[in-house]
């Protein structure tokens, strides 16, 4: 049976979809398959995925309505009993064995998180997550998303929120905390973050603050109020991001 779905998305960074693909597919295992969903690029992002469509198990290369469309796309369209998610850009440790070693210690219906290799203007640095994840931590931080694994029931019924633009995937994760469902804490970090993403850049990254802030706010008060009730410089930002106009 299928064990592991790799999922990339892309649009109009070749160089980047260059990067993944290629740490992908140099892999020893061949025991996962791998879905590139291209948002219609123009820069020959598809031209490239075209020619190595006999690495690829389904991909496809047309508009979407952003990150989160796409990899709902991808879900829809994967075969395997756990997911991950590797963006145009993020890599995977250059280990040609790492897919065998991860994939043999997948074996319950949770969320796996690792550490993760940040990259930055060619520089690396190792994050590491707490061992348990607690309601707070939930909450109140983020785990990368290229350092986890899902398994397949997670999203049944329950896709990623395609109406946000930057962190649908903490909302994702602080949503199955909610619903009990297991965090388990590797010890091997498999994944490289590339920290040029959407998310990590400059006023993207602003937003995306103010975009978790809001939800946090008015998805689940009781949280806001039991973790940030007392932060003033918190409360004021909030007011300021539901005031502008």
């Amino acid at each position: 049976m299928l064990k592991l779905s790799i999922i990339t998305i892309n649009y109009n960074d070749i160089r980047g979809l260059q990067k993944t693909v290629e740490s992908v597919i140099k892999q020893s295992s061949k025991d996962f398959e791998y879905i590139v969903i291209d948002g219609g690029s123009a820069d020959g992002s598809a031209e490239y995925v075209l020619a190595h469509d006999e690495y690829l198990n389904y991909w496809v290369s047309e508009p979407d309505q952003g990150i989160y469309n796409a990899m709902n796309k991808g879900i829809l369209n994967a075969k395997g009993d756990y997911f991950l998610f590797l963006n145009s850009g993020d890599v995977l440790v250059d280990d040609p064995e790492i897919i065998s070693k991860i994939v043999s210690i997948l074996n319950h219906r949770a969320v796996y998180y690792a550490p993760i290799y940040i990259e930055q203007n060619e520089n690396q640095k190792i994050v590491d997550y707490p061992s348990k994840i607690d309601e707070k931590f939930a909450f109140t931080n983020t785990i990368c998303q290229q350092a986890v694994i899902y398994h397949a029931s997670v999203f049944e019924n329950n896709l990623f929120d395609e109406k946000l633009k930057y962190i649908s995937d903490w909302k994702m994760h602080f949503s199955l905390f909610k619903r009990k469902i297991k965090f388990i804490h590797l010890n091997i970090p498999f994944a490289i973050y590339d920290s040029n993403g959407l998310t990590s850049k400059g006023e993207t990254k602003y937003n995306s603050h103010k975009e978790r802030l809001k939800l946090q706010f008015l998805e689940f008060p009781f949280y806001f109020f039991k973790y940030y009730g007392k932060n003033w410089r918190v409360l004021f930002k909030l007011f300021k991001i539901l005031t502008k106009r």
